[in-house]
């Protein structure tokens, strides 16, 4: 009985986990990451997966990658009790938060491999993911053209469940916490749909899947995430190169740079991002006259429309040792870069240098960093980085074989697009926080499960 549970439960999870807005139920002291009603979700399937485990003599431990996992717990609980013991980090109960985190969203990815059994299981949840992006995505245009509330997790106020309305100019972030968090999330699922597009025979799974395709893709549009449509940009590439898919290339890559001239804020992101970036003029051979401080351009922001009414600035939280720091908005395009430059990433980089091996613990560097590789340099060292990579490229290596295949099955293909989808998430890490976020991070390791499955399945496995 509780194996014909299993399936059922990850279909939730594929439903529930980026559909569900984020009311908190418990706040808890010192940040705005709140006990939601996602966590009670997955500790109800973790007992019944569990439950089931226990009465099949424990199943799990026959997986090889769980010695990859297991290097990794150890890596973080190791700096974790390195930051309480040694660095005396407080709040400690941050630390113990954050690493109860790491493991609750790693845990999706077991609850998967059990109940990813068979082939035709890859169906059923290819079919729970799109049902999943359609209601998405019909959310964001209720959000667009119907003001249909928004849940944003990006301040502490916001974290509290407010209800706020969005205006036509704002960016839509539909179910999710922010437009990064969708936008991550939609640059990994178009991957996934365009490469089953491309691969299957069946003519209404790709007029299903084109429509799909299309219909999130304008919703990626209006998140105007640059690195995010990067992302979907270089992995589609990849992965089509590696399907020897070569003539999907140009459509793909028109519609994007299509979509980079016709959509505003996108189009104007991505200006503001070129002329923010520094240029040197030729100075002449003599001596040059003195050359006065550079000062930060900051990008003229859009017009604003009549009746426009603005809403509250978000602010960067900061544990109790620094102060709320709140963030203007309008200084654009420029502004985001320097707190990368200036804030974000030389917080993480000095973590990283107080404790090379372990770092400072997870949690330490505040909820921000935008750059999750310096993250987890920063908050679980040299330790952490590796053993996490160990896993990533433990699939890399399993895909291999796939990519060198001339005649290709539907499991190498599968294998392929899933390593596109892998390396369009991977992009999107190197700009936010997507291991942090727990929607992008759930069904991140959601996917890798199903990964995991596809490459132990044999070549002929149809049942």
């Amino acid at each position: 009985m509780l194996q014909t549970l299993i399936k059922p439960i990850l279909a939730v999870l594929i439903l529930f986990i980026p559909l569900y807005p984020k009311f908190p139920l418990q706040t808890i002291k010192g940040t705005y990451v709140a006990i939601r009603l996602d966590d009670i979700v997955i500790a109800l399937s973790l007992l019944t997966w569990f439950l089931y485990q226990i009465k099949n003599r424990l199943p799990v431990f026959k997986l090889k990658i769980n010695k990859l996992f297991l290097l990794y717990f150890l890596a973080v609980c190791l700096s974790t009790i390195h930051a309480l013991l040694i660095f005396q980090t407080e709040p400690r109960h941050i630390l113990l938060l954050h690493l109860l985190r790491r493991f609750e969203y790693m845990s999706v990815f077991f609850i998967t491999v059990s109940a990813i059994k068979k082939r035709r299981h890859l169906s059923f949840a290819y079919t729970s993911l799109l049902i999943t992006t359609f209601l998405v995505c019909l959310y964001g245009y209720g959000q667009k053209y119907f003001k249909l509330p928004i849940i944003s997790t990006m301040n502490a106020e916001f974290s509290k469940g407010q209800l706020l309305q969005m205006e036509n100019w704002a960016r839509v972030s539909s179910t999710f916490a922010g437009h990064y968090d969708l936008a991550a999330y939609l640059s990994v699922v178009l991957i996934i749909i365009a490469g089953v597009v491309i691969t299957t025979k069946k003519t209404s799974t790709k007029i299903i899947g084109i429509v799909s395709w299309l219909t999130a893709f304008h919703i990626l549009t209006l998140t105007a995430s640059r690195i995010s449509i990067m992302a979907l940009w270089g992995a589609s590439i990849i992965t089509f190169v590696l399907l020897k898919k070569y003539l999907w290339i140009l459509p793909v890559s028109a519609l994007i740079i299509f979509s980079m001239f016709t959509s505003t804020d996108l189009n104007q992101r991505l200006i503001a991002t070129l002329n923010s970036i520094p240029t040197r003029t030729p100075q002449p051979t003599s001596t040059p006259p003195p050359q006065p401080t550079a000062i930060p351009q900051l990008t003229k922001t859009p017009t604003k429309k009549p009746g426009f009414q603005p809403t509250p600035k978000p602010t960067v939280f900061r544990h109790q040792r620094e102060e709320v720091q709140t963030i203007d908005l309008d200084a654009g395009v420029a502004r985001s870069g320097e707190i990368r430059f200036k804030a974000e990433w030389p917080r993480a980089i000095n973590a990283y240098k107080k404790n090379p091996l372990s770092g400072t613990g997870l949690g330490s560097i505040t909820l921000a960093t935008d750059n999750d590789y310096l993250r987890l340099l920063g908050e679980s060292g040299i330790l952490g980085f590796i053993s996490l990579a160990t896993i990533i490229i433990w699939f890399i290596i399993k895909t291999i074989p796939s990519i060198r295949k001339k005649s290709k099955t539907p499991k190498d293909n599968l294998n392929i697009i899933f390593l596109g989808a892998t390396l369009s998430f991977l992009a999107n890490a190197i700009f936010i926080d997507v291991f942090e976020a727990s929607k992008t991070a759930y069904m991140f390791w959601i996917m890798m499960g199903v990964y995991h499955q596809n490459i132990l399945f044999p070549p002929n496995n149809a049942t």
